[in-house]
């Protein structure tokens, strides 16, 4: 696991886990962008725990800016080795989870899980399926 700034990027956050490491996600690995919470990266869960969560573009998917595919993904690499992934919405636009994420700009990984189950909802263009 490991997470960086990428000036490509402009200055996004990125989170990136070989597929070996991950657990929860398919057996696929990560490599998404960090959606922000009101402070830090890091969004508590109700334990205190805390977790990102980014926006995984589907593979193979290009658009213009961040008009691309993918998923809103919760990970949690505080026990070793291992990436913990909890699929928070499936199939939805990068523009359109960024927006949400900054409109309601979610303080907890709760409030984070009902902001992403509302983004695929803002949108009759959600794509169809993982490629």
């Amino acid at each position: 696991m490991r997470w960086d700034e990428v000036p490509e990027d402009r200055g996004r956050v990125r989170f990136a886990a070989p597929a070996g490491t991950v657990e929860g996600y398919g057996g696929r690995g990560l490599n998404g962008r960090a959606l922000h919470p009101k402070a830090g990266y890091l969004f508590p869960d109700r334990y205190g725990e805390g977790w990102w969560v980014i926006f995984q573009p589907w593979p193979d998917q290009d658009g213009p800016g961040r008009k691309v595919p993918g998923d809103i993904l919760a990970c949690n690499d505080s026990y070793g080795d291992v990436v913990h992934v909890l699929v928070l919405a499936a199939g939805v636009w990068e523009d359109d989870a960024e927006a949400a994420f900054r409109a309601k700009v979610p303080a907890s990984l709760g409030d984070a899980a009902r902001v992403a189950a509302a983004v695929a909802h803002l949108s009759p263009r959600a794509p169809r399926a993982a490629g």
